[in-house]
């Protein structure tokens, strides 16, 4: 039998989704039952322990499909539309079973959750940048977010909205993540590794995106020549890494050499880059 991709294909040895029978080979097989993320962020790892690889983040209100539990870990996988979202073990505690439709997304990088409906009383958390949230009501410029408190109108869309012209320039999106430590799996104001902030920065306009830098460039975009001159939003590939053009010149990305969220002429990336990882590998446009 051939072996998919195991970061977004739910099977191990000893358990695979029963839409893989036939296709990859386990001891059992099993059905999903969907989950609902409950906390604001909470890491997915390699490995049933907290020590393990973090490979990617969840957010409040994300959907993920549980096919095993042990010791505290859920084995899953999570929901995305086109069906490749990564599979791996999450803390089952921060999970709810069922869904509740989320009405709204978390617009702006954190968004303080307050105790009454007034920017005078306590912050009881903050969610990040895509969580997502129900509408419970009104009051005045809040909006109640169920078991968690208020949240300013200014800090949220409303998920069924049409984007508009500014809202989809996915850049600007990433330019608010400058600064921002270097996170490897991350997707939350917390830190960012460059495929994150890729997929967070597009998952913010509308536009689903797979996680990892060589699944972008396989599924994103239309490849143009390295000669054609580059514009804003362009996606530049390495292997194993992937940054965004803020202009024809400006390469915005996380990386490793500084642990940030760096804005650098491309050329100056370029000559540092290929020491490492060697030349570009694509140039792809949105």
């Amino acid at each position: 039998m051939s072996t998919p991709d195991p970061r977004i294909t739910p099977y191990k040895p000893d358990l695979a989704a029963s839409h893989l029978k036939g296709v990859v080979e386990a001891k059992n097989y099993g059905d999903a039952i969907r989950h609902q993320v409950m906390m604001p962020v909470i890491p997915l790892h390699k490995a049933p322990a907290s020590a393990s690889m973090m490979d990617t983040q969840l957010l409040l209100g994300a959907e993920f499909d549980i096919y095993d539990i042990h010791n505290g870990w859920a084995w899953g996988q999570e929901v995305q539309a086109d069906g490749k979202g990564y599979v791996g073990y999450v803390p089952n505690m921060a999970l709810a079973r069922g869904v509740t439709e989320p009405t709204h997304r978390i617009s702006v990088i954190r968004a303080p959750v307050f105790i009454k409906p007034d920017l005078k009383t306590a912050i009881r958390t903050t969610l990040p940048l895509n969580a997502k949230v129900t509408n419970q009501g009104q009051d005045g410029d809040y909006v109640r977010i169920p078991d968690m408190g208020y949240i300013h109108v200014n800090h949220i869309d409303a998920i069924a909205d049409t984007i508009t012209d500014t809202k989809g320039d996915f850049a600007s999106i990433a330019e608010l993540h400058r600064g921002l430590p270097y996170v490897w799996g991350g997707i939350s104001p917390d830190g960012v590794d460059c495929s994150g902030l890729v997929q967070t920065s597009l998952r913010a306009v509308g536009q689903e995106a797979m996680r990892d830098a060589d699944m972008q460039e396989a599924t994103i975009g239309t490849g143009i020549d390295k000669g054609t001159n580059l514009k804003r939003g362009d996606l530049v590939f390495w292997k194993g890494h992937v940054g965004i053009m803020r202009d024809a010149q400006t390469l915005l990305h996380a990386n490793a050499h500084h642990m940030l969220v760096v804005s650098e002429p491309l050329g100056q990336a370029i000559a540092r880059i290929e020491k490492t990882a060697g030349a570009i590998t694509s140039i792809k446009r949105l």
